[in-house]
């Protein structure tokens, strides 16, 4: 399977051509969709001669992030002092094609292709979209095994309501923030969906094995109560051994749902204990606080027996208090941002609201004395059955999901560039752990390409860019 990090071959050539004049050995590039030898399909695999070892013999001067030249480590110093306070906004269930398709220079498709091989084009997307199926199987039947083609099999898209997009005056602030700062083509989720699980990987880079939250029949007491509720349930994928792992892997492929359900799904109780960023955060001294805004699908805190049974539950607080907190000076060194349901962008909601929403925060946050020395990463947590053309390598038996916009956000963003790397949720947790010199949680971070190609920490502070919300009224 292919490696979480590695970007396209394009990128990839001086490092192919360095190694081959310094070993003399032949090397394979790898290329999206192909699985290198010596890699491991099992869930949480990874190849038996790890990247890091790979390259290891390699000078200084090759081991670098993204194109741009910049010794890893240097970079990593100058993020240092000029980052203190990164901000993760998680909206809800766009892709990158029904969102910046048409954005000049980014990898878009303003078509795509159903089921039965026919290509059709991206409609004009309305405000309020309709909502698609967005589970973890309704991400491997679109994927179709890298085939990106099974849209209008998933439930509620029969009609081709998952083939539409929007044009940059339908959504013209997440444009110009795009224009303005950086807009990363190649950023993915990190599991097939669903939204629950989404999130829990953007605090733990993984879910304890866990590929849903609890779904009628499954709710104990008769609501989503997590680590509140003993009776409640949710699937996971069961331990496995390596073999199994292997064959749930080749089910993927084949977009075999029904059969890798029966075979290899379990239901748990969704309560459990593993290591999430906000421990390594909380035992290094550095400040966060996970800012949750009222959706009853978003609550990975509350699935973390420790916390929410310990003192750290304290840092779980309503969304309302980031702006008070902001203006007091207040902010956390790591903040997760997470909207209000109505204005989180998820359809059918309005996206103009929920663009009226993001704009109010990141002014506030460009106005604020904190400004200077912060990172905001804008992402949507799932692809919300929504059309994409790129396929997602597929790094183990959780993804990595569809492919979702992603804005780089900051002073020291490099302005009007398209981050070309390939990224998902933990390369931001992988991020964070290198400006806090945090050990890594588990493979899929530690593998992870970080965001600082993104970055000139060199250059001119890129100004604020304020921007007017819209009046959402009449909007279609």
């Amino acid at each position: 399977m292919p490696i979480v990090g590695w970007p396209r071959r394009r990128k990839t050539l001086v490092f192919l051509a360095l190694a081959l004049l310094l070993s003399g050995t032949a090397v394979v590039a790898l290329s999206r969709g192909a699985v290198p030898s010596g890699t491991s399909s099992a869930a949480g695999g990874h190849p038996s001669t790890p990247a890091s070892t790979r390259l290891s013999s390699l000078p200084a001067f090759v081991v670098q992030n993204g194109t741009t030249g910049r010794n890893v480590e240097s970079q990593i110093e100058l993020a240092r002092q000029k980052i203190k306070h990164v901000v993760f906004i998680v909206k809800e269930n766009r892709t990158f094609d029904h969102m910046f398709g048409t954005f000049p220079g980014a990898d878009g498709a303003t078509e795509g292709r159903t089921c039965d091989g026919t290509v059709v084009p991206l409609r004009r997307a309305h405000d309020h979209t309709p909502e698609v199926d967005h589970s973890f199987a309704a991400g491997l039947i679109g994927i179709d095994g890298g085939r990106m083609d099974c849209f209008d099999h998933l439930r509620g898209g029969e009609q081709l309501q998952s083939y539409v997009q929007y044009q940059r005056g339908q959504i013209p602030n997440y444009w110009a923030y795009a224009r303005h700062f950086v807009l990363a083509d190649r950023f993915f989720s990190s599991v097939y969906g669903p939204t629950g699980i989404e999130h829990m990987w953007t605090i733990a880079g993984q879910s304890d094995r866990f590929v849903d939250h609890e779904r009628p029949g499954q709710l104990g007491t008769g609501d989503r109560e997590y680590c509140d509720d003993r009776a409640e349930r949710a699937y996971a994928f069961r331990q496995m051994t390596s073999r199994e792992s292997d064959q749930a892997y080749a089910l993927e492929e084949r977009a075999d749902v029904a059969e890798l359900a029966r075979r290899f799904w379990e239901e748990r109780w969704p309560c459990f204990d593993i290591k999430i960023l906000p421990d390594l955060l909380q035992q290094h001294g550095v400040s966060w606080r996970y800012y949750r805004g009222d959706s009853r699908w978003v609550d990975p805190l509350r699935w973390i027996r420790h916390v929410r049974f310990g003192p750290m539950w304290n840092e779980r607080v309503p969304e309302s208090r980031f702006l008070p907190d902001l203006a007091a000076g207040q902010l956390p060194a790591v903040s997760w941002l997470i909207p209000p349901h109505a204005v989180s962008d998820h359809p059918p909601f309005s996206i103009c609201k929920g663009e009226n929403w993001t704009v109010q925060v990141l002014n506030a946050l460009q106005r604020s004395p904190d400004w200077g020395s912060t990172a905001v990463v804008l992402t949507w947590d799932d692809f919300g059955g929504l059309y994409d053309h790129v396929p997602p390598p597929h790094v183990d038996l959780y993804g990595l999901g569809p492919r979702v916009p992603a804005i780089i956000i900051s002073p020291w963003a490099r302005p009007g560039y398209i981050e070309d790397g390939t990224l998902e949720f933990s390369s931001v947790l992988k991020t964070i752990e290198e400006l806090y010199g945090l050990p890594s949680l588990g493979s899929r971070d530690a593998r992870a390409t970080d965001l600082l190609d993104a970055f000139d920490f060199r250059m001119r502070p890129n100004p604020p860019l304020i921007l007017h919300g819209r009046n959402c009224d009449g909007v279609h």
